[in-house]
């Protein structure tokens, strides 16, 4: 059979515990990353500058510069950005890429009647 606590001795050692937790060093921040700069150009419903994937790692603070020949509304899977981008001006699309893995930049249409789901290029973010 367990002897029950006294009133005195619990309520010292939870005040120890929550001292303890209270006073404990915050965790350290996820390391924040480079800053990428990425020009994108898409012409004829192509992708044709950068070649190949868009390469980041984890924790940069990533800007990708779109200009297309053509209206196209444009979204990154896995962050969930969309951008509207119209043809003869640059648009910006700026984040933290915080989750490491392949997303899929894709076309949710094309000019001013268009419908399409097409990837045009890759984000591949890499784990730091």
């Amino acid at each position: 059979m367990t002897q029950p606590l006294s009133r005195r001795p619990f309520l010292a050692a939870l005040g120890a515990g929550v001292l303890t937790w209270a006073l404990a060093p915050a965790p350290a921040p996820a390391a924040e990353g480079k800053r990428r700069v990425v020009s994108v150009t898409i012409r004829n419903r192509r992708v044709i500058a950068p070649k190949g994937p868009i390469r980041v790692t984890q924790g940069d603070l990533v800007e990708l510069r779109w200009r297309s020949d053509e209206r196209v509304e444009l979204h990154l899977h896995g962050y969930d950005k969309t951008l509207d981008l119209r043809p003869g001006s640059a648009a910006k699309l700026v984040f933290r890429a915080r989750v490491a893995g392949r997303f899929p930049v894709t076309s949710h249409g094309w000019g001013a009647h268009g419908h399409g789901h097409q990837a045009l290029t890759y984000l591949e973010v890499y784990p730091r």
